[in-house]
Order: structure tokens, then C-alpha cells, then sequence
């Protein structure tokens, strides 16, 4: 990008969100390895806090220093353990990390929120990989498609024009709106039942985060308390089995201006 650009305050409000996106994502995924790389990564976490001190969001900034702080010194195999033990080792009902499983009480609407979720990410051209285990709907995907969005209405600013800028405006509302914005406050209360260790505070920034991002796009917070409790995809099933061969796939989402 040109340096210059970069210095234009909605480019680098753009590009704030995308660095907080991208956090949020990479550590809500079950790897413990990916954990333990992003929290050696020194310059990547002064990225993180920057980005948050940039976009003057008081309860996310705080809980993205508690985050990052907790983050440091913890080795992977630790995280992942803890991970699985909060979100279990298949889509846990008690506190789940798919959207579908938030209010959707049957199988067939579950199906049309997924084939959405699937829909806002094929028109802006990110496939479905070969290979990877989570469903399409999980948080870490959703987070890694509002960086990618972000990361591009930042260059779209810069190499195109208000109307691409527009397109990718809108779709992150209405994303928000209609997908991540919706649940995850329901989903940091599920997981406060759990731990009060490094991934209540992950989900407490998110919650807080997405809420604020929401509110700066005009959307009023969401109503979650009626989200019907977690259900599984299949009804016959307490949980639903999410390896390579029984779940959509996700992609790793770089941004390809």
C-alpha cells in the first residue's frame, strides 16, 4: 500500500480493525501451535494493542491488554487442552463455537444460515479448502472473514474508489447484522460458566469488539437474550461430529486485493 495513504484516517481505522479481526481469529482456533507462534510474536502483539489504542475503544482496549498479557509465556499445549475442554473436541452444546447452534432451532433453518454464511464468503471469492476440520460458521471463520473485508476496504480506499468501498461497507454491516454480531455476546456469557482463564478474556474481547464495531456501523446491539439454548444439527445427536469428511471446510483467508 502507499505509505502516504496508509496515514488517511479511514484507512487506518480499515486497517485497525482488520489487525483486531485477524487476532481474534487466529486465537480462537483449536491449534495450540498457531497460539504459541502469535504469542511469541512480539511485533505482531504491539500490532494488536496499537490497532486497539488506534480505534479509542475503552472496554476493548482493556481486554485486549489482558488478553495479549495472559497470552504471553503460555505454550500451546496448554492452550490447546484448554481450549478442548471449554469447546470439547466435537461441537459442544454447552458452550459452542458455531453460530448455527445459537436460536436455530431446527435442522432445515440451521441449513439456511450456513448456506447464507457460505453465500457472504463465496461472493467475495473465498472458497471452501480441502483438508481443514471446522464448519463453516465457526468463530474463528467468521472473525477471518470480517479481517479480510476490513483489509480490503482499506486498499479499496486507496486503489478504487468510494463504490468498491461502499460494496465492502455493506457487506461488513451486514454480516454484523445478520451473522457475528448476532451471537457472540451469548457465546462469551456461555463461556464465563467455564474458565476464567485466558479464553473468558479472549471472549470478553470479542463481545466487546464486535459490539462497538457493530455500533459504528450504525446497528444497535443485539438482542441475544432469547437465543433459544445451543442445539445440534442433528437432532437425534447432543453433539455433531465436525472432522474433515462430516463438516464444511474453511479456508486459511488471506486478503487478495
Amino acid at each position: 500500500m502507499d505509505q502516504q495513504a496508509v496515514h488517511d484516517p479511514q484507512v487506518e481505522e480499515a486497517l485497525a480493525r482488520s489487525t483486531l479481526y485477524r487476532f481474534l481469529s487466529v486465537a480462537f482456533l483449536p491449534s495450540g501451535e498457531a497460539l504459541e507462534t502469535l504469542a511469541a510474536d512480539a511485533d505482531t502483539l504491539a500490532s494488536v494493542k496499537r490497532a486497539s489504542g488506534h480505534l479509542a475503544r475503552d472496554e476493548a482496549g482493556m481486554a485486549t491488554e489482558e488478553a495479549c498479557r495472559l497470552l504471553i509465556g503460555t505454550d500451546g499445549a496448554s492452550l490447546s487442552d484448554e481450549y478442548h475442554r471449554i469447546f470439547g473436541h466435537h461441537a459442544a452444546r454447552d458452550c459452542p463455537v458455531c453460530e448455527t447452534e445459537y436460536g436455530a432451532g431446527h435442522v432445515f433453518q440451521q441449513a439456511q444460515q450456513l448456506a447464507d454464511i457460505a453465500g457472504f464468503y463465496l461472493a467475495f471469492g473465498l472458497e471452501v479448502a480441502d483438508g481443514v476440520g471446522e464448519r463453516v460458521d465457526h468463530i474463528s471463520l467468521e472473525l477471518e472473514f470480517m479481517h479480510v473485508l476490513a483489509f480490503r476496504e482499506a486498499y479499496a480506499r486507496i486503489h478504487h474508489g468510494t463504490e468498491e468501498v461502499a460494496l465492502l461497507r455493506d457487506a461488513q454491516r451486514a454480516f454484523l447484522q445478520d451473522h457475528l454480531g448476532r451471537w457472540v455476546s451469548a457465546f462469551a456469557r456461555l463461556v464465563s460458566r467455564k474458565t476464567e482463564g485466558f479464553y473468558l478474556r479472549l471472549a470478553r474481547l470479542a463481545a466487546a469488539y464486535i459490539q462497538s464495531d457493530a455500533a459504528s456501523f450504525g446497528l444497535r446491539p443485539a438482542d441475544d437474550t432469547e437465543l433459544a439454548p445451543p442445539v445440534s444439527l442433528d437432532p437425534e445427536e447432543s453433539v455433531l461430529p465436525c472432522g474433515a469428511d462430516s463438516c464444511p471446510l474453511y479456508p486459511e483467508m488471506e486478503p487478495q486485493p
